[in-house]
């Protein structure tokens, strides 16, 4: 029976270690991604790594980065209204946050070349979201 939830909990961290890749990210890091979100009209939040999420598009309005209590690490956070024109703030784990070039979505961890797996290859991006 210890071997059982020994395994079912090695197999949450797994999962976990998955659903959470790059939220907590330096200084230089959460900057580069600010940077780079600041440009973008809409972006898809999706964690595709974990089961029953749906994709969204959001429209971006704002975007900045937070600092931890501790001030070691820092969170890049989120504003603008998603494709059913509800007004959504989110901390944004960049593993998950996908963004246009040409006609597929990539994940935004992996263009800033960030170790992360977003357990999806670029996807065919279609109609862009409503804002």
């Amino acid at each position: 029976m210890k071997r059982v939830i020994v395994v079912i909990l090695l197999l949450l961290t797994t999962f976990m270690a998955k659903a959470d890749q790059l939220a907590a990210l330096t200084l230089e890091q959460a900057e580069k991604a600010v940077t780079y979100l600041k440009k973008e009209a809409v972006v898809v939040l999706w964690c595709s790594c974990c089961n029953d999420d749906s994709l969204r598009r959001v429209t971006v309005k704002e975007v900045f980065m937070k600092a931890s209590m501790d001030g070691k690490y820092y969170s890049v956070v989120l504003k603008g209204r998603d494709e059913n024109g509800k007004e959504i703030e989110e901390y944004l784990d960049l593993a998950y946050v996908f963004v246009k070039r040409k006609s597929k979505g990539h994940a935004l961890g992996k263009l800033l070349k960030f170790k992360c797996d977003p357990c999806v290859p670029p996807f065919y991006w279609d109609a862009p979201a409503a804002g």
